[in-house]
């Protein structure tokens, strides 16, 4: 299992990459060399596949959360996300 340091949180709603690990393909795909990583914020946890080097799949992981982040807006909730009356 190869971790990732988690990248530096500004905020507790802060999307980061938590964890990086060689896994099996996802059910249905093929090919070989697929990660398993996590994305965390206080809130919540996303676990994505991605096929690719330790490097590629770190790389998109950490571009994923940092656009994350920038949707959010540093608010730790989506503009587009519904909001209570």
């Amino acid at each position: 299992m190869a971790a990732v340091k988690p990248t530096d949180v500004s905020t507790p709603a802060s999307f980061s990459v938590k964890q990086i690990e060689k896994t099996l393909p996802p059910t249905g795909a093929g090919g070989s060399n697929w990660y398993r990583y996590e994305i965390s914020s206080a809130r919540s946890t996303i676990t994505g596949y991605s096929r690719g080097t330790l490097q590629e799949v770190t790389r998109h992981a950490k571009a994923f959360a940092a656009d994350l982040n920038s949707r959010a807006g540093g608010t730790g909730r989506s503009p587009w996300a519904p909001r209570k009356k």
